[in-house]
């Protein structure tokens, strides 16, 4: 792929007249069960929203860890005719679950109709490795895609599989407002591999009608433990990262505790769409990064190294302590270029060694328009 500055590459450059962003929101996944360093990414793909059968996620396949990176399939929307449009996700299962075995790889993504009247969180599988998916189940059906007052969308599915070995699906719900919550954050649970699903259980929720919990991102620890990363955004939290802890992936203390600020002691914190990832180097326990898509500072106002830097911890107990890190991808971000497409999710994804860390994220080319971009470097802890 070509170049996009020092030390970058672009994974995807849209072409030229593409609507909207031209593409966002990339997500990307080892595949731990294959042959080799074998990585799955994918993204939104505003250039196939004129296909017949509405827009796809194309997916990109890399065999050395992420380096190179070459075109392999495409998931298309087989169920509703409408497309895959929103917010893609892809998940290896790291065991058997359900009718799957241990490296299947599920995704889920947004449908909705040409007229986004609806939002329907779809979970596709594939049993060969990304190139080829059958439709599994419907996770959460909401309204009008339009993140609004008065509107019932629900967004931004997360994957994970359990302490006792069930599929969750973490997503962002707007469907509760009359009960206060502008949005939230929940989970629902399978016990057959997302072919059905529990009811909804709340994970991130404050119900005074301004404060929105989302895009959740989930991890686990080497002791056990799950750690979720979120955005609060409103007019108190401001799209702030937080932080929660779970001994199972399901429990998640009180929803209305708004969790571990990602934020260094000087007060800059990580805002708007994090990604959290763990790396065994670093410290005695190994290290957690978090990105996100702005570094500001107590003001809200734009931090000395925004679109350059990773926030790190090795404080496992209270996660207070954050320090900020050099990110291997370097970019002009929102405040600098004002798009708001640009690093709309920042996956962050370590060298199985953890000495290496690839960074992808939408990155401004022109007028609103936005490349897909990655980088991979070592990692100074």
């Amino acid at each position: 792929m070509s170049d996009n500055g020092e030390g970058s590459n672009v994974l995807y450059r849209p072409p030229e007249d593409a609507p909207g962003a031209g593409a966002m929101y990339p997500r990307v996944e080892r595949l731990n069960h294959a042959d080799g360093d074998v990585l799955l990414a994918t993204f939104e793909h505003y250039a196939s929203v004129d296909e017949d059968d509405g827009p796809y996620f194309p997916i990109y396949r890399s065999t050395d860890g992420g380096e190179t990176w070459s075109r392999f399939s495409e998931l298309h929307d087989t169920q509703n005719g409408w497309g895959l449009a929103f917010q893609p996700v892809l998940f290896e299962l790291p065991e058997s679950v359900g009718p799957w075995s241990a490296g299947t790889v599920i995704t889920a993504g947004n449908s909705l109709p040409e007229d986004h009247s609806r939002t329907k969180i779809d979970v596709y599988a594939s049993e060969d490795g990304g190139r080829n998916w059958s439709y599994v189940s419907t996770v959460a059906e909401g309204g009008r895609a339009a993140p609004q007052a008065g509107e019932t969308p629900v967004w931004e599915p997360e994957f994970a599989v359990d302490a006792d070995g069930n599929l969750v699906c973490y997503f962002a719900d707007e469907r509760h407002q009359e009960d206060g919550y502008a949005q939230l954050v929940a989970h629902r649970v399978s016990h057959d591999g997302g072919q059905t699903w529990e009811d909804e259980v709340f994970d991130a929720a404050i119900p005074d009608g301004a404060e929105r919990p989302g895009m959740p991102v989930v991890t686990r620890l080497p002791d056990g433990r799950y750690v979720m990363v979120y955005e609060i955004v409103g007019p108190t939290h401001r799209g702030g990262a937080y932080l929660k802890t779970s001994p199972n992936g399901t429990e998640w203390g009180d929803p209305e505790a708004i969790g571990h600020p990602v934020r260094t002691a000087e007060g800059h914190q990580l805002t708007n769409g994090p990604y959290v990832t763990w790396t065994p180097v670093g410290g005695e326990d190994g290290t957690l990064l978090v990105s996100a898509k702005t570094l500001r500072g107590p003001d809200g106002e734009q931090a000395p190294g925004s679109g350059e830097t990773l926030l790190a911890t090795t404080d496992f107990e209270g996660f207070d302590t954050w320090e900020a890190v050099t990110a291997p991808l370097q970019f002009e971000d929102e405040l600098d270029v004002g798009e708001r497409a640009v690093a709309w999710t920042t996956p962050l994804l370590p060298s199985r060694d953890g000495a290496r860390l690839l960074e992808m994220t939408s990155t401004y080319v022109d007028e609103g328009w936005c490349e897909i971009s990655y980088a991979v470097d070592e990692l100074d802890l």
